[in-house]
């Protein structure tokens, strides 16, 4: 029962720390959506992950465990699927120039909003989870 409750407070914060530093995922209606979002997350990551996990094996193999970060992507997908308050948009960075170095100005395209949003989530809810094991 801790686990499941450790998850949940988990992937609500990453989802939350996700969508104020990044642009592309958007959270709207407050906090009772943040909630709902959090636990859909978890119910994904607990039932759904795990089976595709399975599905992925023959592409985790030949790939040596590269698309691994696949099956999360997935899952952020199915996530804005389920909860319409969860929403990954394009974006277009302005860019930077700082003491002479240029960053020129990307658009980001869905999909690398996607791969980007699901990789910093999945980013800070496994650092939580390395943090608070005992």
């Amino acid at each position: 029962m801790k686990h499941i409750v450790r998850v949940f407070v988990f992937n609500v914060f990453g989802l939350w720390f996700a969508s104020q530093l990044l642009p592309t995922l958007i959270l709207s209606d407050g906090w009772q959506a943040l909630f709902q979002a959090g636990f859909a997350l978890s119910m994904l990551m607990l039932i759904v992950k795990p089976l595709l996990k399975i599905l992925f094996i023959p592409i985790n193999l030949i790939t040596f465990g590269l698309l691994s970060w696949f099956i999360n992507v997935i899952v952020i997908y199915l996530l804005t699927i389920f909860v319409p308050t969860v929403v990954v948009r394009e974006w277009t960075f302005p860019g930077i120039s700082y003491f002479g170095f240029v960053i020129p100005s990307v658009r980001v395209s869905y999909m690398l909003a996607l791969i980007v949003s699901s990789l910093l989530v999945t980013f800070i809810t496994n650092l939580l989870h390395s943090l608070s094991e005992e």
